[in-house]
């Protein structure tokens, strides 16, 4: 028995003194892969980079597109590790957080109009790199309630979780957004259920994402609007020089509304277009009190797009073939109209089908109207057919050449 127990005090000393040893060992491993994969990080700099026994301390600096904030990060030695979620085995769990002494004035303030003054960063970033060299980065976004301009509007957090190893080879994720209330003067404007999806990325090759939401109430100016089962395919193709190939597909099966509309789907494709310039064309979703078109459409943007309508009155179909080759400045009266400047860039196609009955009983009967009498609408089959063709500033109706300024008089109703 005596024997036993001095086994078991050893075995147990060994244990002690292995843990405490581990992490000396550990350390200078992890820093060495700490700025291995900062390396990978394009406009991250490492500012500091403070290495104790059982973990480190280090200040990273990013660039942003108006110019740059820090990241403090606090990186716990294994093997055990104390995580967010309870103690873990592993080599290493950090946790990164805006520094808001060093924060970019402009994000400071978008983070405050929503979060108020910020006490702590309302983004933090969990990575746990696993015995098994698995590594796993965590993004919590933090909930809010806020008031302003928008009325009052009140978020439940969520998180993005990111699985991979330490080459980086595969990107596995899920993506866990909680709802979305926003209410003025009282009043319930837009509704949205938690957003649920997964994702996985080849860099250098590609991936493929899936986004569904439950749920979506709002109100609109005709009315409320409700959507159920939403659901967002995305396959994202890497080609050549930083250049992407992006295809969509939004399903929005049911549709409850003011509207005939019953149901839509979009299908989008964007054959070729720089990584910089998706991001600028998606930074243009976000709602902006206004905007500088001139400036915004400076970036060139191929896409095709199929959008099918279903309603009780009958469907609408359009189907357009887009070339936007860009502008270097903004279009000018002089020498001609500003809409004759705006499509010198512009190759396309654009053909819409729709049911008489769906267009002569919706809210653009009297476009519908206007541009039948003067024969851009053509009837067939009790459909009511338009093709449009424009090639650097010759625009064709139909087979016919139309003047662009007449065109959209006629589409307005200003003839």
């Amino acid at each position: 028995m005596k024997l036993l127990r001095w086994l078991l005090l050893i075995l147990l000393a060994l244990l002690v003194i292995s843990a405490l040893a581990a992490p000396g060992i550990i350390g200078p491993k992890v820093e060495e892969i700490w700025k291995q994969q900062l390396g990978r990080l394009q406009g991250g700099n490492s500012t500091s980079y403070q290495r104790g026994w059982f973990g480190a301390e280090t200040n990273t600096e990013v660039a942003l597109q108006n110019g740059t904030t820090e990241l403090r990060t606090e990186i716990h030695h294994g093997p055990l590790l104390l995580t967010s979620r309870g103690p873990r085995f592993g080599v290493i769990y950090s946790e990164t957080r805006l520094d808001l002494e060093q924060l970019n004035p402009q994000l400071r303030a978008q983070l405050e109009s929503l979060y108020g003054r910020l006490q702590d960063s309302p983004l933090v970033l969990e990575t746990l790199v696993s015995a098994d060299n698995r590594v796993l980065n965590t993004l919590r976004l933090e909930p809010f309630k806020s008031t302003g301009d928008f009325g009052q509007l009140e978020f439940n957090g969520g998180e993005i979780a990111v699985s991979t190893d330490y080459s980086g080879a595969t990107l596995e994720g899920v993506v866990d957004l909680g709802s979305l209330r926003q209410l003025r003067d009282g009043v319930e404007v837009l509704f949205t259920e938690p957003v649920t999806g997964e994702f996985q990325l080849e860099p250098q090759r590609g991936g493929k994402a899936q986004l569904s939401l439950s749920l979506l109430r709002a109100e609109s100016d005709s009315g409320p609007v409700e959507l159920r089962d939403i659901r967002l395919n995305l396959d994202l193709e890497m080609l050549a020089a930083q250049t992407l190939k992006v295809v969509s597909d939004l399903h929005l099966p049911n549709v409850q509304s003011a509207t005939p509309i019953t149901s839509a789907r979009q299908q989008m494709t964007l054959p070729k277009i720089k990584a910089a310039d998706l991001g600028h064309y998606l930074r243009l979703l976000l709602p902006v009190a206004e905007r500088n078109w001139a400036l915004d459409l400076r970036p060139p943007l191929r896409l095709q797009q199929q959008l099918v309508v279903e309603s009780r009155n009958g469907p609408v179909l359009v189907d357009a073939d887009v070339d936007w080759k860009g502008m270097k400045r903004a279009p000018r009266q002089r020498n001609g109209s500003a809409l004759n400047q705006w499509l010198q860039p512009l190759v396309g196609t654009m053909t819409l089908s729709a049911a008489e009955s769906a267009l002569l009983q919706s809210p653009l009967v009297g476009q519908a109207m206007m541009l039948r009498e003067y024969g851009l609408l053509i009837e067939h089959n009790d459909e009511l057919q338009m093709h449009l063709e424009v090639n650097r500033g010759r625009l064709e109706v139909n087979g016919q050449q139309l003047p662009p300024d007449l065109f959209l008089m006629a589409l307005t109703g200003q003839f």
